[in-house]
């Protein structure tokens, strides 16, 4: 007889997993670090607090070039190309405004905006989810992900023990499977009789969405 593992352990190690996930997610968005400012361009404060509007006609003139490239660029940029920004360019400084799904979406429209040649610094104002948010979204994710599993272990082992314990399965050799809650039946049982024993003692278990049993033969009579 398998040797089951019990309900009680099986949720300690849910936790456990969803602890750990959740804190490297975490951990992974604290390292996370701002776009690299190639040499030459202001700070972020500067950029921020610097005019919005040209100093002249020609001034204005470059802006637009540079305003229209960061747009080509964004538009056709995958990680940037379904995000709502607007771009604005005085004196060479660019203001980003607009939204973005992700902060890496906003990140990533920044960095294609610094890589435009004439760029003098970068006012990001793209509303985004923050790093963190987005990191802990996807450990909560994964996190999910693990706690399914183990529910689905947790399944198989209480199917498993109403087989042992029921007189007229507990002799047949059954194979368990279960996935997101549906339990697969494979091998052979003595009759028709056991065959429905054992869906019906599986589909009586908690947490059971439905029971495959086709794989379930009746042994032909001798």
């Amino acid at each position: 007889m398998d040797k089951f593992i019990t309900e009680s352990s099986l949720l300690k190690r849910a936790a456990l997993n969803r602890k750990s996930l959740l804190a490297l997610g975490i951990a992974a968005a604290m390292g996370l670090t701002a776009c690299n400012r190639p040499d030459g361009q202001m700070s972020d404060s500067a950029a921020a607090d610097a005019p919005k509007e040209s100093a002249s006609l020609g001034a204005a003139i470059d802006d637009t070039a540079i305003t229209a490239k960061v747009k080509q660029r964004l538009g056709s940029d995958s990680r940037t190309d379904k995000a709502d920004i607007a771009v604005e360019t005085n004196n060479g400084v660019v203001t980003l405004t607009g939204s973005a799904p992700s902060a890496d979406a906003k990140s990533a429209a920044e960095e294609l905006a610094r890589n435009v040649a004439e760029v003098q610094g970068i006012d990001n104002q793209i509303a985004a989810p923050s790093a963190l948010d987005d990191m802990s979204a996807r450990a909560e994710k994964a996190a999910d992900s693990a706690g399914a599993a183990v529910t689905d272990s947790m399944i198989t082992t209480k199917v498993k023990a109403s087989f042992a314990a029921d007189e007229e399965v507990k002799a047949t050799a059954i194979k368990v499977e279960t996935d997101e809650g549906v339990v697969t039946l494979q091998g052979q049982v003595a009759s028709d009789a056991a065959r429905d024993r054992a869906v019906s003692l599986a589909k009586s278990i908690d947490g059971v969405k439905s029971v495959h049993d086709d794989a379930l033969q009746v042994a032909s009579a001798t």
